[in-house]
């Protein structure tokens, strides 16, 4: 019965998240301008310039680490695979699950897929998967990363890997994949209104220096 339960409230989720995708991809600038409507005029400005930027980094980021894990696990895949070491699938599938946790998963399955070559295949096979993981991580840390990531996620490593520990004590592997885009948006608005709020700063001084030359 618990097990049921479990099955019903994801295949629930699912269905609801499924629902609520088609209308947000469907009607979701008439949904954000209703929800802008019942703003207060004073804030309806910054609301717009900070939900675009959220808007922005969250699929961008999006875009990238999906990106990111397919790359991965095509590598992952193909490396066993080219070496005869069984469960290249499921190996590649978790290395594009494992992707989605930046700086910690992705070595967490390489290290899974070396233990079951090593099993499987003995040292010496075991050695040529290592080498193949050096090289994906090569790709992935100069290549990948810096292409398609660094337009969407600006923080600092150090900041990635605090973001990924507080969030897996916080809320556990949901935690550790979310916190990450989270961080990344709440700078993203941040940034955005701090250089609006310049911008109208700067246009103040700007207008009151024209009047007293005026006058």
């Amino acid at each position: 019965m618990s097990g049921a339960h479990h099955v019903v409230a994801v295949l629930t989720t699912l269905a609801l998240a499924l629902f609520a995708s088609v209308f947000f991809l469907h009607s979701g600038d008439r949904q954000w301008a209703w929800f802008q409507d019942q703003l207060p005029e004073s804030v309806r400005g910054r609301v717009a310039v900070g939900g675009g930027a959220a808007w922005r980094t969250f699929t961008g980021y999006t875009h990238g680490i999906v990106l990111v894990a397919a790359v991965n696990a095509v590598l992952v895949g193909l490396a066993p695979w080219l070496l005869g070491v069984p469960l290249a699938v499921p190996l590649a599938l978790l290395e594009f699950a494992a992707a989605f946790v930046p700086l910690i998963g992705s070595p967490i399955a390489l290290a899974v897929a070396a233990v079951v070559a090593l099993a499987a295949k003995g040292p010496l096979v075991a050695g040529l998967v290592v080498a193949l993981i050096v090289v994906i991580g090569q790709i992935e840390g100069h290549l990948l990363h810096p292409l398609v990531m660094s337009r969407a996620v600006r923080l600092h490593p150090l900041v990635v890997a605090i973001s990924v520990v507080a969030g897996s004590i916080a809320a556990g592997i949901v935690g550790a994949v979310v916190a990450v885009p989270l961080v990344s948006v709440v700078w993203s608005v941040y940034t955005a209104l701090r250089r609006e709020a310049r911008g109208r700063t700067g246009e103040s001084a700007g207008s009151r220096t024209g009047e007293a030359e005026a006058g």
